[in-house]
Protein backbone atom coordinates (compact mmCIF):
# COMPACT_ATOMS: atom_id res chain seq x y z
CA UNK A 1 0.00 0.00 0.00
CA UNK A 2 1.13 3.57 -0.93
CA UNK A 3 1.15 6.43 1.58
CA UNK A 4 -0.43 9.51 0.63
CA UNK A 5 1.27 12.55 1.46
CA UNK A 6 -1.02 14.85 2.80
CA UNK A 7 -0.30 18.78 2.58
CA UNK A 8 -1.08 21.36 5.08
CA UNK A 9 0.36 22.51 8.69
CA UNK A 10 -0.23 20.74 11.62
CA UNK A 11 -2.16 22.36 14.98
CA UNK A 12 0.97 22.53 16.74
CA UNK A 13 2.73 24.57 13.55
CA UNK A 14 -0.49 26.64 13.29
CA UNK A 15 -0.51 27.61 17.25
CA UNK A 16 3.02 28.50 17.09
CA UNK A 17 3.08 30.68 14.01
CA UNK A 18 -0.32 32.15 15.98
CA UNK A 19 2.16 32.61 19.46
CA UNK A 20 4.70 34.00 17.56
CA UNK A 21 2.80 37.09 15.65
CA UNK A 22 0.81 37.97 18.86
CA UNK A 23 4.52 38.54 20.52
CA UNK A 24 5.91 40.57 17.64
CA UNK A 25 2.80 42.54 17.27
CA UNK A 26 2.73 42.70 21.04
CA UNK A 27 6.54 44.55 20.94
CA UNK A 28 5.55 46.38 18.30
CA UNK A 29 2.02 48.35 19.70
CA UNK A 30 4.73 48.77 22.52
CA UNK A 31 7.42 50.30 20.89
CA UNK A 32 5.35 52.74 18.87
CA UNK A 33 3.53 53.94 22.30
CA UNK A 34 6.78 54.36 23.68
CA UNK A 35 8.06 56.22 20.31
CA UNK A 36 5.09 58.18 20.63
CA UNK A 37 4.97 59.60 23.98
CA UNK A 38 9.12 60.37 23.40
CA UNK A 39 7.92 62.58 19.86
CA UNK A 40 5.09 64.43 22.09
CA UNK A 41 8.42 64.97 25.05
CA UNK A 42 10.53 66.29 22.08
CA UNK A 43 7.55 68.57 20.69
CA UNK A 44 7.09 69.86 23.97
CA UNK A 45 10.30 71.10 24.57
CA UNK A 46 10.92 72.05 21.18
CA UNK A 47 7.97 74.55 21.89
CA UNK A 48 9.61 75.61 25.78
CA UNK A 49 12.68 75.89 24.32
CA UNK A 50 11.09 78.43 21.24
CA UNK A 51 9.02 80.55 24.05
CA UNK A 52 12.20 81.31 26.05
CA UNK A 53 14.27 81.90 23.09
CA UNK A 54 11.10 84.31 21.89
CA UNK A 55 10.87 86.11 25.41
CA UNK A 56 14.26 86.56 25.77
CA UNK A 57 14.97 88.26 22.24
CA UNK A 58 11.40 90.37 23.70
CA UNK A 59 13.56 91.88 26.54
CA UNK A 60 16.38 92.40 24.36
CA UNK A 61 15.06 96.28 24.33
CA UNK A 62 14.07 96.63 28.14
CA UNK A 63 16.57 98.44 30.36
CA UNK A 64 18.12 97.01 33.69
CA UNK A 65 15.52 98.89 35.43
CA UNK A 66 12.74 97.39 33.50
CA UNK A 67 14.61 94.09 33.69
CA UNK A 68 15.03 93.90 37.33
CA UNK A 69 11.01 94.70 37.20
CA UNK A 70 10.90 91.16 35.69
CA UNK A 71 12.18 89.57 39.18
CA UNK A 72 10.11 87.20 40.61
CA UNK A 73 7.44 87.20 37.52
CA UNK A 74 5.30 84.86 35.82
CA UNK A 75 4.73 85.34 32.39
CA UNK A 76 2.84 83.61 29.12
CA UNK A 77 5.04 83.23 26.34
CA UNK A 78 5.40 85.68 24.08
CA UNK A 79 7.24 86.09 20.50
CA UNK A 80 9.96 88.82 19.94
CA UNK A 81 7.06 91.49 19.12
CA UNK A 82 4.92 90.70 22.53
CA UNK A 83 2.63 89.20 21.02
CA UNK A 84 1.24 85.61 22.42
CA UNK A 85 3.45 82.46 21.02
CA UNK A 86 0.51 80.45 19.49
CA UNK A 87 0.73 76.85 20.26
CA UNK A 88 1.66 77.56 24.08
CA UNK A 89 -1.52 76.98 26.29
CA UNK A 90 -0.86 75.95 29.50
CA UNK A 91 2.74 77.07 29.59
CA UNK A 92 4.34 79.64 31.84
CA UNK A 93 7.80 81.62 32.05
CA UNK A 94 8.61 82.07 36.13
CA UNK A 95 11.49 84.43 35.65
CA UNK A 96 14.50 85.39 38.50
CA UNK A 97 16.25 88.57 37.97
CA UNK A 98 20.11 88.51 39.94
CA UNK A 99 22.03 91.70 39.89
CA UNK A 100 26.14 90.14 39.34
CA UNK A 101 29.46 92.03 39.70
CA UNK A 102 30.05 94.28 36.27
CA UNK A 103 33.77 92.21 35.95
CA UNK A 104 33.13 89.17 38.08
CA UNK A 105 29.71 87.50 37.25
CA UNK A 106 29.46 85.30 39.41
CA UNK A 107 29.29 87.97 42.41
CA UNK A 108 26.24 88.74 43.57
CA UNK A 109 25.76 92.15 43.93
CA UNK A 110 23.35 94.88 45.51
CA UNK A 111 21.05 96.29 42.44
CA UNK A 112 22.42 99.86 42.19
CA UNK A 113 25.96 98.84 42.60
CA UNK A 114 25.99 97.13 39.28
CA UNK A 115 24.67 97.05 35.52
CA UNK A 116 24.71 93.76 35.33
CA UNK A 117 22.58 90.38 35.51
CA UNK A 118 21.49 87.39 35.69
CA UNK A 119 18.21 86.09 34.72
CA UNK A 120 16.91 82.80 35.10
CA UNK A 121 13.74 81.66 33.43
CA UNK A 122 11.90 78.44 34.17
CA UNK A 123 9.54 77.28 31.66
CA UNK A 124 7.10 75.09 32.64
CA UNK A 125 3.58 73.55 31.94
CA UNK A 126 0.53 72.72 33.26
CA UNK A 127 3.01 73.35 36.41
CA UNK A 128 5.68 70.53 35.11
CA UNK A 129 9.29 71.93 34.86
CA UNK A 130 9.67 71.80 31.46
CA UNK A 131 13.52 73.72 30.64
CA UNK A 132 15.70 76.27 32.62
CA UNK A 133 17.93 78.84 30.98
CA UNK A 134 20.10 81.52 32.35
CA UNK A 135 22.03 84.39 30.52
CA UNK A 136 23.77 87.36 31.33
CA UNK A 137 22.32 90.87 30.62
CA UNK A 138 24.21 93.74 30.75
CA UNK A 139 23.58 97.58 30.13
CA UNK A 140 27.37 99.79 30.31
Amino acid sequence: MKKRKINGFTLIEVAIAVVLIVIVGTSAIAALRVGMKTMGGTQTSAIASAAIREFREFTFKHSIEEIDALHNTTSTAVLGDGNAMPGTDGMTLHLTVVPVDDYTPSVTVAAEDSRTRVVTIIATLDSVELMEAVWLVAEH
